[in-house]
């Protein structure tokens, strides 16, 4: 006789998948911390049991074709699926909750007129705001990159994970962002989830914090360095107006000083010529779940870590997220607060 799942198990499985859809498909509506975090846990047992128990099936018919299996060899083999998910994803579910600091150093052959040498700039992207990235999460990042002792702080896009109404205590994100602490202040482009229906209301939010919001704009720090900021080149929904070039600004602005791109998609990286010092992007999560790691690997550029092109065109650095998106798991990536060096003529 062939394996039977309890009655009680299609009961649990049934509300779970339920909380997943409500999650999902109402993606503009606030389902509640409880049904919203339920459901994305769930999203991501779905996803893996699908792969395993396909994968099994396979082997079980490859199996059974070279020699015969009982019934009871089925339900080892299929409670032994069960025990590869449940420690797949638990070990995913931890390493999608911890986040390293990645250090990298950048030399900029121009000179600052405040004659500042170094210049520390503290990188993060992907942070998406809602269900399972919430507040307190947050709490742990801002207290993270403040320890880091930042000249400055970039949010390369992505702050919002696509519905602000999964935030369940916006009051408590803008005191967070107004919290992050760094001496040139902190400075944000719009990543392709910050988009969509509830984007003015995430705009909104923005505004009511001490962040330079930069949209296809350039910013003069200080006389020590300029920063630009693009929209995103694919947003999921409006973003208030087209990506526009930002080529006539870059031209017109200061060529002696170092110039900092924030951009969320690593894929524009060759839009920006030789006076383009520093390009910071993240979206690629570096595929966040091996294998995908392989397939952002093969389809970008560069898809994570430092990168540059025959030691002459724009320096790249992209970072791996420090949240996550879809299945809140992590597994052969980790992620992570990027601390970059900057280290002027």
């Amino acid at each position: 006789m062939k394996f039977k799942w309890p009655v009680l198990f299609w009961m649990i499985f049934s509300l779970l998948t339920l909380s997943t859809c409500l999650t999902f498909l109402l993606f503009d509506k606030n389902v509640g911390a409880f049904v919203g975090k339920l459901g994305s846990y769930w999203f991501a047992f779905l996803l893996t049991a699908l792969v395993v128990f396909g994968l099994t099936g396979v082997f079980y018919r490859i199996a059974s074709k070279l020699m015969p299996l009982s019934d009871q060899n089925e339900t080892l083999i299929t409670l032994g699926a069960l025990l590869f998910i449940l420690l797949f994803i638990g070990y995913g579910f931890w390493q999608g909750q911890a986040i390293k600091t990645a250090h990298y150093q950048v030399n900029i052959d121009k000179r600052a007129k405040s004659d500042k040498k170094n210049l520390r700039a503290v990188l993060i992207s992907d942070v998406h705001l809602g269900y399972i990235n919430d507040e307190k999460k947050f709490e742990k990042i801002v207290t993270k990159i403040n320890a880091l002792h930042p000249d400055i702080v970039l949010i390369s896009g992505d702050l919002f994970d696509g519905n602000y109404e999964a935030l369940q205590e916006p009051q408590k994100i803008i005191k967070e962002l107004n919290r992050l602490n760094a001496n040139y202040g902190t400075y944000l482009c719009w990543g392709n989830h910050d988009a969509g229906e509830t984007f003015k209301k995430m705009k909104a939010l923005v505004a009511k914090t001490d962040i330079t919001l930069l949209e296809d704009e350039i910013a003069i720090v200080e006389d020590t360095f300029l920063i630009a900021g693009r929209k995103d080149s694919r947003p999921i929904g409006s973003q208030d107006g087209k990506r526009q070039s930002i080529e006539k600004q870059l031209k017109a602005a200061r060529e002696d000083l170092p110039v900092i791109i924030l951009d969320h998609q690593p894929s524009t990286i060759n839009e920006y010529g030789g006076n383009v010092d520093l390009i910071v992007s993240g979206h690629t999560h570096q595929g966040q779940v091996f294998p995908f790691n392989l397939v952002t690997n093969a389809y970008f550029t560069v898809d994570y870590g430092y990168y540059r092109k025959e030691n002459v065109a724009p320096q790249v650095v992209v970072s791996s997220g420090v949240g996550v998106w879809g299945p809140p798991m992590r597994v052969g990536t980790q992620s992570e607060i990027v601390a970059i060096d900057i280290k002027l003529k």
